[in-house]
């Protein structure tokens, strides 16, 4: 329950950060270039700007200029201001701090805060006041690098038609590992449904979120294929096997589990330890798409590229209709 004063604080602060977004926003669109993409230290300049916020008013030169960068600029800092908001992923390594443009972009920055600042009152406002405000700029600009950078940053890894295709599908879960947040499992788990809707064309291959529990669903697993239900996980745990599977097997299911490579034999053992071992087959999900994708294209080469582009495609349909972050997207390469 939120109490009077901190209701006071808020409603403060909300009425100063509307009136400098208002501002804002068209500083920052003004930014695009012709093919509508905003530079990521522009992006930068914003979390930088909202943070010095917090312990000053106005933005003086000398609160957030040193020589001639923005003070603390780099990559380390950006993704601590993203991360103190929830968003983990990877962003630029540099953070702005090597761009010629950075300076000039965080002194029109400032001038706006400053302006809208001085109109609104801010520097009548509590510590409290100030932080909270500070903090609902800030907001607004993750929610643009979430869109205008994480939003268009495709998944990109070496996908060669002349390696065998558990092969790609091994780099795209590393690509997924590297970008790191839950990436390489929802990677997994499309790609995993991408196959099965080739393999098979009629049926009902069900798109969902990689976030959605199977219980919300009623489903058996992540797929239903005839009578087998298809668990798909990263990291193999007792509970897959002990519930998931055992109350598969109790429902007339036969349980699939799909793992990475490097857990396979981590994920065999735990099947053996839970005495479902000979009941419930434990494979790769490397080998479980790679070589059905090879089979369906009658192991001959040219059908395996088309094959391969086609897994590819389905799997970002599946993107476009399941998942909000559209980073997931896998960026097709112009040699399939």
């Amino acid at each position: 329950m939120v109490s009077a004063v901190g209701q006071q604080v808020s409603e403060a602060a909300r009425t100063v950060a509307q009136a400098m977004i208002l501002e804002i926003e068209p500083w920052y669109e003004g930014r695009r270039s012709k093919k509508g993409v905003v530079d990521s230290n522009v992006m930068c300049v914003g979390l930088y700007i909202t943070e010095f916020l917090v312990s000053s008013f106005p933005l003086t030169d000398g609160v957030y200029k040193s020589d001639s960068q923005v003070k603390g600029a780099g990559g380390p800092k950006a993704r601590a201001l993203l991360a103190d908001h929830g968003e983990t992923r990877k962003f630029t390594k540099e953070g702005g701090r090597t761009s010629r443009f950075m300076i000039r972009n965080a002194e029109n920055l400032a001038k706006i805060v400053n302006d809208v600042g001085s109109k609104e009152g801010v520097g009548e406002l509590s510590s409290l006041e100030r932080k909270f405000l500070a903090r609902l700029l800030q907001e607004w600009f993750v929610s643009r690098i979430q869109i205008d950078y994480f939003g268009k940053q495709q998944v990109s890894a070496e996908i060669d038609p002349n390696f065998s295709v558990r092969t790609t599908v091994a780099n795209l879960l590393e690509a997924g590992r590297q970008r790191g947040g839950n990436t390489a499992g929802a990677i997994a788990q499309h790609l995993v449904g991408a196959k099965l809707k080739i393999r098979f064309p009629n049926a009902d291959v069900n798109v969902e979120s990689y976030t959605t529990a199977d219980e919300q669903t009623g489903r058996a697993g992540d797929y239903e294929i005839g009578d087998t239900a298809i668990h798909v996980t990263m990291s193999p745990s007792e509970k897959v096997f002990s519930e998931r599977c055992a109350h598969n097997l109790q429902n007339g299911y036969r349980p699939r589990v799909l793992v990475p490579e490097n857990s396979v034999a981590a994920a065999m053992q735990i099947a053996r330890l839970a005495g479902l071992h000979q009941q419930v087959a434990v494979q790769s999900i490397e080998d479980f798409v790679g070589t059905n994708i090879e089979e369906v294209a009658g192991f001959a080469k040219a059908d395996i590229k088309t094959q391969l582009k086609l897994l590819l495609e389905i799997y970002n349909e599946r993107i476009d209709v399941a998942e909000a972050d559209k980073s997931l997207k896998i960026q097709i390469p112009s040699n399939l």
